[in-house]
């Protein structure tokens, strides 16, 4: 049965056949990124997780740009993103971020004073206040949100960059017990 377009992870031949890579195709040619091997899956996998953790825009152009220099497999490396911030984590996990960030700032005494509230927000969605007036809350918001993703999108990485490798031997070890008991019944 094969999977829906959407599904799939793009191959070394769809990537390289589009035609806006022009010149940068050589990059992408080497094999080592492409052929999943244990240690370019977890690079990737954590390079994908800490990226992706980030509030910015341009995941993928920079998941593939550090996924060249780094040798990681691009498959898994560009899906992570879309794991970690997808439609059903991506509320809990910038408000998980913000509270880290706000709450580490708070240990320091360096929180700002300037936060903001659930009230604020219904407010400004229901037009009460402008996204004007909310200018500097937001701003103090974002920066505490980078802070706490940092943080959090780091721990997130370095587990499982050490879960896939752990995984990836256990399975290795599975497979030659399975195979040994195979051979032993014959």
């Amino acid at each position: 049965m094969r999977l829906p377009a959407f599904c799939r992870l793009p191959t070394r031949e769809d990537v390289l056949s589009k035609r806006p890579l022009g010149r940068f195709t050589h990059y992408l040619a080497r094999p080592v990124l492409w052929h999943p091997h244990r240690h370019n899956v977890a690079r990737a996998a954590a390079i994908g997780t800490f990226i992706g953790s980030l509030p910015f825009f341009g995941h993928v152009l920079s998941i593939l740009l550090i996924s060249l220099w780094r040798r990681a497999y691009i498959p898994v490396g560009v899906v992570m993103p879309f794991v970690v911030t997808g439609p059903l984590t991506i509320v809990p996990f910038f408000f998980a971020s913000y509270e880290l960030g706000f709450w580490l700032l708070n240990q320091l005494g360096l929180a700002p004073a300037i936060t903001v509230h659930y009230a604020d927000i219904h407010a400004m969605v229901h037009g009460q206040i402008s996204i004007m007036a909310m200018g500097d809350r937001l701003w103090h918001a974002y920066l505490l949100t980078w802070l706490g993703s940092l943080i959090l999108g780091g721990a997130l990485a370095l587990i499982l960059y050490f879960g896939v490798l752990g995984g990836w031997r256990l399975w290795i070890l599975w497979r030659l017990r399975r195979r040994r008991l195979h051979r032993s019944r014959f």
